[in-house]
Parts: structure tokens; C-alpha cells; sequence
């Protein structure tokens, strides 16, 4: 197919998700999916899973995280799609989207991202599960019995410290503050770098002080240096915005995704709030 169809089908999927999202109703008991959109989202989600591995090359990726925000958005009681993964599945068409935009050599023998097998996915998938159930394990948390003593994730080292419990989960060589190398004079260090996948997880969270354009702003610099890391073919960069501090943090993400040609990036900023 060719890149132009490609496009256009996402653009349909992306319009028509939009339109469930905007029939979802507000009670008092939460906000409920119609129930043919209901139907319709299971459709929506095994079509794109579809599409992509027929039409998109290298990006199974993307059809494994669409699958997953479906399978989670229908773990309630009622079964039926959240909001929320509606809209996260809405967001990988965007993004998606732009990463054929920013790269179409994507559709060029033998470039494009670099391959992922089974097992690797299934860690990726892995990473995908501790990023979007991060919000919930840290309220969670908060309510032990007795109000015993816990974990509150109160600053970015609390942050790191809990992601790389829930990374033990799927790796057993987590390398914690690998340095890199120095860029505009300065020197960072990355939080997580996984080896075996050759991935680097950057890892930030929220605060008062810094804008939505500072942590844009930071994110790119990061991007920047982690293309230098010898072991880094993947950067991750998970931001906790607990707060809601991020102003349009779907267009962060869909901007700092899939940005530089040199390594596969993602940006994933949690909780979304509606």
C-alpha cells in the first residue's frame, strides 16, 4: 500500500476514535462507553492490529501497545472500554502517524526501526504495562492497613525507585545511572539501561518549578545525548505527572516519539488526565 493510503486509513481511524470518545457518557458512577461503540472499539483495535503488521513495516511494536490498551481498557467490571484507553489507543494512531511523516524511508527495504522478536516484545509490552498501571500501583500503595508505613512517590527519585521494583518484574539486569557521554558541555546520566534490549529508560517527574516547555526542552537535550550511548537503540522517557502539570501532554508525546532517525524513541507521560 502505499504511503499516502497509509496515512489517509490512520487519519480515518484517528477521526472515527475521536467520535467515540466524544459519545461517552458522565454519571455518577463514571464515564461509560455506548454500547456499539463498545462493539466497535474491539473492531477498531483488531483491524489497526491488522493493518499495521500488513501495511507497516517495523512497527509491531505500535500493533502490540494498541492491543495492550485495549486489553486493559477492558479490565473492569463491566467489561467495557475506559475512556482512557480509547484515548490512548487514539493517540498511538497519531503517533504512528507521525512517525511515518517524520520517516517514510520506514517503507524502504531493509530501513526503518530496528527488528523486535517475540521474547524482546514481550518485555516491551512489559515496559508498556508498569508505564500505564504506574499511577494506579502508587495510590495503591498509599492505602495499607492500619495506615502503616509505605512508599509515596513525592519526588523523582521516588519515581525511580519504584519503576525499577515493577522493571524487575520482566528484567534481571537493570543498570541503574549509566553515564553518558557529555553534550553542550555538561554531562547526564541515565536512569535505566536494559541491556538485553538495548534500551535506555529515562525517567522524570513534575513539579511546580518546571514548565511544559522546560520539560520538553529537557527531553530533546536527553535525546540528543542517549544517541551516543553505545548500548542505547531505544530511549523510553517516562514522565509521572500525578498533578496534571503537563499542558497537552498527548502533543509531547506524539513530538517526542519516534523523533530522531538515529534511535527509536517514545515519550510516555502518565497519568493522562481527561
Amino acid at each position: 500500500m502505499e504511503i499516502e493510503k497509509v496515512i489517509a486509513t490512520l487519519d480515518e481511524y484517528y477521526e472515527e476514535l475521536g467520535g467515540i470518545l466524544g459519545r461517552f457518557t458522565k454519571t455518577r458512577d463514571g464515564i461509560h462507553i455506548e454500547q456499539q461503540d463498545g462493539y466497535r472499539i474491539r473492531e477498531i483495535a483488531t483491524e489497526l492490529v491488522d493493518f499495521i503488521g500488513d501495511h507497516i513495516p517495523n512497527s509491531k511494536h505500535h500493533a502490540a501497545s494498541i492491543a495492550n490498551y485495549y486489553n486493559q481498557g477492558i479490565s473492569n467490571w463491566l467489561n467495557s472500554s475506559s475512556y482512557a484507553s480509547v484515548e490512548e489507543i487514539r493517540g498511538a494512531v497519531k503517533s504512528l502517524k507521525v512517525r511515518i511523516e517524520r520517516n517514510p524511508s520506514l517503507f524502504e527495504s531493509g530501513s526503518g526501526e530496528i527488528a523486535v522478536d517475540s521474547g524482546d516484545q514481550m518485555k516491551f509490552n512489559g515496559i508498556d504495562t508498569i508505564a500505564n498501571q504506574f499511577h494506579a500501583v502508587v495510590m495503591q500503595l498509599r492505602q495499607r492497613y492500619d495506615s502503616r508505613s509505605t512508599i509515596d512517590v513525592n519526588d523523582e527519585y521516588d519515581v525511580q525507585d519504584l519503576f525499577h521494583s515493577l522493571l524487575t518484574l520482566y528484567f534481571s539486569d537493570i543498570r541503574a545511572e549509566e553515564w553518558n557521554p557529555s553534550y553542550a558541555g555538561g554531562s547526564s546520566r541515565s536512569d535505566f539501561l536494559l541491556p538485553e534490549i538495548s534500551t535506555v529508560i529515562e525517567i522524570k517527574k513534575t513539579r511546580q518549578s518546571m514548565t511544559t516547555k522546560q520539560l520538553g526542552e529537557q527531553l530533546i537535550v536527553d535525546i540528543a545525548k542517549y544517541k551516543k550511548h553505545p548500548q542505547c537503540n531505544r530511549l523510553i522517557c517516562f514522565v509521572y505527572d500525578p498533578e496534571g502539570r503537563v499542558t497537552n501532554p498527548r502533543g509531547i508525546e506524539n513530538d517526542l516519539s519516534n523523533c530522531d532517525s538515529d534511535i527509536d524513541v517514545r515519550t510516555i507521560i502518565v497519568p493522562k488526565h481527561v
